[in-house]
């Protein structure tokens, strides 16, 4: 199932000296810019891209190439992640009838040839793409050097992990527009429900607006249109070898039922979630890891938010009060650590107790074994606790847990009466 974006068409205000002036935006049939100025556009600012909103493996963006040839066509633009994840950008001004019929064929059509490539063949496509637009001969490795710090183990853990994501398939596809119309959307949706094919696809648009006529500043405002009910992020998985034949099977939750029985029973995962259990697996056993999709369900249940990152997810309580801030609860590395999340400045800032965390950090020391309450910090303990020790005691402590909640929801309350 696709769910649509809550798009919010709100028109921008320029206040310029005192005086509010409405900017105009640049008509989606017009000519004022074309599919290359959008490549030319995010290949040097890729943070336009709401990338770490849709799948925060894959940011930040570095830029590695633009119009990257392959067998199928001639890719708009790609991108790397300093974890070595590839995002795969198709960009098409709406006007166009092609774009409505092809555009979701053709991205895919690239995650399938990319998935046949090796590191060696993606570091050569970077630099003929480098040799054709910037006068050298950079590699991968250099072009990722510019934007981060690679040391010597980081560096071949980069080459492993873009190996083996080319290998899997583990691409993120995003068509970036000037304008979603509903239509392309309606088509997402049709094919998201045909029996063999079977995806999740982000679509971003660009609304482009004008900041001045005395020159040429403009005004872009990014948003993602387009996301399914449990994955909101655009995942292609390809599984195969690299022969001419190779297959698709793009993967979402669409026609997955949830069973009380297992209790591993889980939405289908993210790129990220699942690299984090894989981690998680290597590094504990699974027992362990069946224990941590236990937790990530409960707390999906219980409507808290989780927050991914390539080595841990965090569990947060929205504010109840709607601020849209997030309250830190705890977090699971991907060592089989634990340990109660950082939540003073944020309480703080909605006006309730400190005095709440420390009580958390207290109470659940007591509940843990080898945990001492930091007399110091007061809302942290000695040190981090592991999944090991949690698992007996994982009851009590979620009763802890939802106590804290409910204490900082009367708290909130109390702030603003």
């Amino acid at each position: 199932m696709v769910s649509k974006g809550n798009r919010r068409n709100g028109q921008p205000i320029c206040i310029e000296n005192g005086t509010a002036k409405t900017l105009r935006r640049l008509a989606l049939d017009g000519r004022d810019f074309n599919e290359e100025w959008i490549q030319k556009l995010i290949y040097e600012n890729p943070s336009i891209l709401p990338v770490s909103e849709i799948e925060s493996s894959f940011s930040p963006l570095i830029s590695i190439g633009r119009e990257i040839s392959t067998s199928v066509g001639y890719l708009d633009n790609l991108f790397v992640s300093p974890d070595g994840y590839l995002t795969i950008i198709e960009t098409k001004l709406w006007r166009n009838a092609e774009a409505r019929r092809e555009v979701v064929g053709q991205i895919i059509d690239y995650a399938k040839e990319l998935s046949k490539w090796s590191f060696e063949d993606l570091n050569k496509a970077v630099i003929v793409f480098n040799r054709l637009y910037n006068n050298s001969s950079e590699g991968l490795l250099d072009m990722v050097r510019k934007n981060t710090e690679l040391d010597e183990a980081e560096e071949q853990y980069f080459i492993d992990n873009i190996s083996k994501n080319l290998k899997r398939g583990r691409f993120l596809l995003i068509i970036v527009g000037d304008g979603i119309r509903e239509s392309v959307e309606d088509m997402i949706e049709y094919l998201s429900q045909s029996p063999q094919i079977h995806f999740t696809l982000a679509l971003v648009e660009l609304q482009v607006f004008k900041l001045s006529d005395e020159n040429n500043s403009l005004v872009i405002i990014p948003q993602v249109v387009t996301r399914t009910k449990e994955i909101t992020r655009a995942i292609v998985r390809i599984e195969g070898s690299y022969s001419a034949d190779v297959k698709i099977n793009i993967e979402t939750d669409l026609g997955t039922e949830t069973s009380n029985k297992k209790i591993n029973t889980l939405p289908a995962l993210t790129i990220t979630a699942e690299d984090y259990f894989e981690q998680l697996q290597q590094n504990t056993n699974a027992n362990i890891v069946l224990f941590a999709k236990q937790i990530l369900k409960d707390a999906s249940e219980k409507g808290y938010f989780i927050a991914w990152n390539t080595g841990s997810f965090g569990v947060k309580l929205l504010d109840p009060q709607g601020s849209g801030s997030k309250i830190s609860l705890f977090t699971v590395d991907k060592s089989g650590l634990f340990y109660l999340g950082y939540s003073r400045t944020v309480l703080s800032k909605l006006g309730i107790p400190e005095e709440l965390s420390y009580d958390l950090a207290r109470d659940t020391a007591e509940i843990l074994p080898n945990i001492k309450h930091n007399l110091v910090t007061k809302y942290s303990w000695n040190k981090y606790s592991t999944l090991n020790d949690l698992q007996p005691v994982y009851l009590q402590f979620m009763e802890r847990i939802n106590k804290y909640v409910n204490e900082i929801t009367m708290a909130g309350e109390k702030s603003i009466v």
